[in-house]
């Protein structure tokens, strides 16, 4: 038994060389097979190795080595000897067709620069003959290896996908290459190949990767090994490309959203975190503006401080809880997480005693009661995304008489659906290319909390993890850059929303699939092996049957009538090569088969020939055996047959004719056969003279959604059948053309592809490229013309691709809403305004606090007009309501202090007074029975992320007790204006008792007139 059996993990799968039917076993029986060479390769996905089995009979030929391995250039040597009694001649067959005798002779190769060299040991009598091949490989290592990225310069970002590319030059052969990719000294993955060309190649692999953080500054860098096996030079070849360093962008993340920090002189609040660019930062509810990411807690009041870092990528935020270490509350649970419309509750208890303790939120609020150690908040229904409950409790402890602790609760809920589909593309894909996958996640919240998964089949492929601080339900979209291969043909591909809400919250986490998108995959043929010997016989098939998406017709070329069937009897058919092609619309893939009598001892190197149209051509044909004559015939270039050599060559320097079919005979005898011939296959071609493209019917721009036509016009160019037309939108192979037309002289080929072109393909570079793929005989890389690039223009419509909610500063006007060029669409440009309340808005006004609302933004071009709506809430600093602000009360009396404030975020309230904390989050103060002590100003604040208000009460207390001198003063006083009135009526009294009288003679005249 040939037995090929290794041990391997994963398990190997194995290829037979030189079998006539493809055999995946890893056993044969030697008695099945033909003397000769057979080379088994083990491969799992870390590597391949091979081996080969010499099949031989009852021959005593030995070589020594057995078989060689050997650089292009080099040189080797080999013994030939026998091990048999009786005296044989050998000789050497391989380079020149010379034979010479001895019983052990020795060969000295001074350099290999025939990539097809054989070389073969003869051994003969006058009764017999026997032989046996020497097994040569030659290799040559790669001239360079290089290392790009694929269509990207500059830093990458965190969590996106880019392509890494790997170019090794000029090596061989092929299938015992492996490329080997490395971040720093970690392998991450290699790729080997199967094709068995001999000559040497360039090869690109490429490789996707998706950096993190963690691989700023990683250096990756591929390697080119040749394994060649025990005989090959150990260790093995390798060239390596130089390192490409790539530099990635992240935004900050810290590593807890939340801190609890006790007030001490040596406790820091440390907010500092990596990020590329370096962030920035930002802390709420301080008095002044600071940009440090540490602050002293010793210099703080006690409360809640917020610090943003900011890069250009984004911004992350962690709470930081400034409390006092005596602060006697426990709160059970310590967090609480709850799905949005579920109840929820959380006890507060102490063990001190205590003037009241209670509960403040903005849902369940608990009053606060004296008589009790334990209280809890509880809400039936939670609806609010961004509750901040807190147990306070009012104490006295040297000079600390309030103190608080929050409950962080964290609201969520599962997506209302997760859907996966493919950007911008519809219909089966083609092996190779790229595409993008897209999965959405509609209504699902907290997203930080969110992972999105990728997986195809039961793999998983890719997570993302997402760091914004949105707390109500958001939509996410995730992609993910595929390449698939022949092997995905059919697969499943799904992504997975998982909502992580660490050990308190529900388990297992909660996840919400997409249904499976299943892809087809378009796949050219592609054969085990370019050529096949066949013996001929009645049971031996000529099998050219491929596996390709679509299903591939077959051609045959020396037939003598057209036959589109994948498989032949050998029966049927002369000596000599026959030609199958598979082609599918991506592509064709050729296999020669020769097929030869068991007893024909010719061998024509190369088996088949390619050649440019008026280049030269040659190729030899030898033989080992005794003949009477061998020639080779031709219309161009024949060679009269002759006696005396065993190596004959045919050769033309200038060949012109298209069609032509070159054969070598051999007259000589064995058994009943007296002369056979194995032909030449030769392909004669000829590049385009130009390839020009255009549209059909059409000139100006296009309209989006319309279907228009383009021509791709391929001049004088042969043979057709291998000529593959690809039509290329940028660098995206959008489709090609194969042709299964037999004629063998120049035509011109016209080929139209119909486009429906979008927004996206605005300003699109179309070309069509001629390529003529003329099998592993012909030239490599494939020749290939390609047209000029044509621009074409499509006007579309507009659309608005942002249109969020706002959340402006007052004073801001609508002009400033976050609009760039890429976030409205259209061409021509779209001319935008807005409305609020039905009526046009001047966009440039400055917002007031009163203008918040639903807002319309309008976009429109000559296509058509849109809108979308939003809701726009102006932010402001806190704004106090007048509220009585002195209060003058007797002693024992009750107050009231009511403190109103507006902002925009809600602002956080608290109360001081001679300069200590007394309240924190509540709007108003109760004193109950005021003494004198309490009576001075009392200062309210209000603040949020904008700034900081206070507003001053003043409090008054009256006595009530009785003031007895100012009695006896009013007495005094009310009894002296008494005498006084008393004294001036006596004054008055007395002077009319005394009078004044005038005195007159009674014999005075009397005045005229007088009676």
């Amino acid at each position: 038994m040939l037995d090929c059996t290794v041990k391997a993990n994963p398990a190997p799968t194995y290829t037979w060389d030189h079998l006539k039917e493809k055999n995946s076993s890893s056993v044969l029986k030697s008695s099945a097979l033909s003397l000769g060479n057979y080379t088994c390769t083990a491969t799992n996905t870390l590597g391949r190795d091979s081996k080969v089995f010499i099949v031989r009979d009852g021959c005593p030929i030995l070589l020594s080595p057995l078989d060689v391995v050997v650089e292009y250039g080099a040189s080797f040597s080999v013994n030939c000897s026998y091990s048999a009694t009786h005296q044989f001649g050998l000789s050497w067959d391989g380079f020149d067709g010379t034979v010479e005798e001895s019983e052990e002779i020795f060969r000295f190769v001074d350099k290999v620069t025939d990539w097809e060299t054989n070389l073969t040991c003869y051994m003969s009598s006058n009764e017999t003959q026997c032989s046996q091949d020497l097994p040569i490989t030659i290799y040559k290592t790669p001239d360079s290896v290089f290392i790009s990225t694929v269509n990207h310069r500059g830093p990458m970002m965190e969590g996106q996908q880019y392509e890494l590319q790997c170019d090794v030059h000029n090596v061989a052969p092929v299938q015992n290459l492996t490329v080997k990719w490395y971040k720093g000294q970690t392998l991450l993955h290699q790729t080997n190949f199967t094709d068995t060309i001999e000559t040497p190649v360039n090869e690109t692999v490429t490789l996707l990767i998706r950096p993190d953080r963690a691989d700023d500054g990683a250096e990756y860098w591929c390697e080119a090994e040749l394994d060649l096996g025990a005989e090959g030079p150990q260790p093995h070849p390798t060239n390596s490309s130089n390192p490409l360093s790539i530099a990635v962008y992240y935004k900050p993340k810290h590593s807890s959203s939340t801190e609890t920090i006790i007030q001490d002189d040596k406790v820091m609040l440390d907010c500092t975190v990596k990020a590329n660019p370096a962030p920035t930062y930002t802390w709420d509810h301080l008095k002044e503006k600071n940009s440090s990411s540490v602050l002293k807690s010793s210099a703080l009041s006690l409360g809640n401080y917020t610090c943003t870092a900011t890069n250009t990528l984004g911004r992350d935020s962690k709470v930081f809880i400034v409390k006092d270490s005596q602060c006697p509350v426990q709160i059970i649970p310590r967090r609480a997480v709850v799905r949005y419309g579920d109840n929820v509750s959380a006890h507060c208890k102490t063990s001190v005693l205590h003037e009241g303790m209670g509960w403040e939120a903005s849902e369940g609020r608990v009053p606060m009661t004296k008589n009790q150690n334990l209280i809890t908040w509880r809400v039936p229904e939670l609806t609010e995304w961004d509750i901040k409950p807190f147990c306070y409790i009012n104490y006295k402890i040297g000079d600390k008489d309030q103190c608080q602790v929050e409950l962080p609760v964290t609201v969520y809920k599962t997506p209302d659906s997760v859907f996966i589909s493919t950007v911008n593309h519809r219909g089966p894909m083609m092996e190779g290319q790229q595409y993008e996958v897209q999965c959405d996640v509609h209504n699902v919240a907290p997203v930080q909390n969110l992972t999105v998964k990728w997986y195809k089949g039961q793999t998983l492929l890719h997570q993302t993890n997402f760091t914004d601080t949105i707390e109500t339900p958001v939509n996410e979209t995730v992609t993910l850059l595929i390449r698939p291969d022949r092997a995905d043909d059919g697969a499943q591909y799904w992504c997975e929303a998982e909502l992580d809400l660490g050990a308190e919250g529900p388990q297992p986490h909660p996840t919400n699939s997409s249904k499976p998108l299943s892809i087809a995959v378009y796949y050219k043929p592609k054969h085990s092996s370019s050529t096949e010997t066949i013996i001929q016989d009645d049971k031996v098939m000529l099998d050219c049957t491929v596996k390709a998406n679509p299903a591939p017709t077959y051609t045959w070329d020396h037939l003598k009538e057209k036959i589109s069937s994948s498989v032949l009897k050998s029966s049927a058919l002369s000596l000599g090569n026959y030609t199958c092609t598979a082609t599918n619309t991506l592509g064709r893939d050729s296999k020669v088969f020769i097929v030869k009598d068991s007893q024909c001892p010719v061998q024509i190197i190369p088996r088949r020939a390619v050649v440019r149209y008026g280049d030269n051509v040659s190729a030899d044909c030898k033989t080992s055996v005794l003949h009477e004559g061998m020639g080779w015939e031709a219309s161009e270039g024949a060679v009269p047959m002759t006696k005396n050599q065993n190596l004959i060559t045919w050769r033309v320097p200038e060949l012109t004719e298209w069609d032509i079919k070159p054969f070598c005979y051999i007259n000589y005898k064995i058994g009943d056969k007296d002369r056979c011939l194995i032909e030449l296959p030769v392909t004669v071609y000829k590049t385009p003279d130009s390839v020009f493209i255009s549209t059909v019917n059409h000139r100006g721009p296009m309209m989006e959604g319309q279907q228009d036509e383009l021509q791709c016009d391929v001049h004088n160019v042969a043979p057709v059948q291998n000529l593959t037309v690809k039509w290329y939108k940028g660098q995206t192979l959008l489709h090609q053309t194969n042709f299964t037309d037999t004629i063998k002289t120049p035509v011109n080929k016209t080929v139209t592809l119909l486009i429906r072109p979008d927004r996206a393909d605005d300003e699109a570079q179309y070309w069509c490229e001629a390529e003529l793929d003329l099998g592993a005989e012909g030239p490599q890389p494939h020749p290939t013309n390609s047209s000029k690039p044509l621009s074409i223009a499509v006007y579309f419509a507009p659309k608005i691709l942002f249109c969020r909610d706002w959340s402006p500063l007052t004073e801001t006007s609508l002009d400033s809403y976050p609009l760039n060029l890429y976030s409205v669409e259209g061409n021509p440009r779209p001319d935008v305004s807005w409305r609020h309340k039905s009526s046009s808005v001047n966009s440039s006004m400055p917002l007031t606090r009163y203008d918040s609302g639903l807002y319309e933004i309008i976009a429109g071009n000559d296509l058509n007009s849109v809108s979308c709506f939003m809701n726009i809430t102006v932010e402001y600093a806190p704004v106090f309501y007048d509220s009585q602000e002195k209060f003058v009360v007797g002693e024992d009396s009750n107050i009231t202090l009511e403190c109103y404030s507006t902002g925009n975020p809600e602002p956080e309230m608290w109360w001081s007074f001679k300069n200590r904390n007394i309240s924190t989050g509540r709007r108003h103060i109760n004193i109950e029975r005021a003494t004198s002590t309490n009576a001075g100003v009392y200062t309210c604040s209000a603040t949020n992320k904008f700034g900081r208000s206070d507003k001053t009460f003043i409090v008054e207390i009256k006595d009530d007790s009785p003031n007895y001198i100012l009695t006896v003063v009013v007495v005094v006083v009310f009894i002296s204006l008494v005498l006084i009135i008393l004294l001036v009526v006596l004054m008055l009294k007395r002077r009319k008792s005394r009078g004044n009288y005038e005195v007159h003679s009674e014999m005075q005249p009397l005045r005229n007139g007088d009676p």
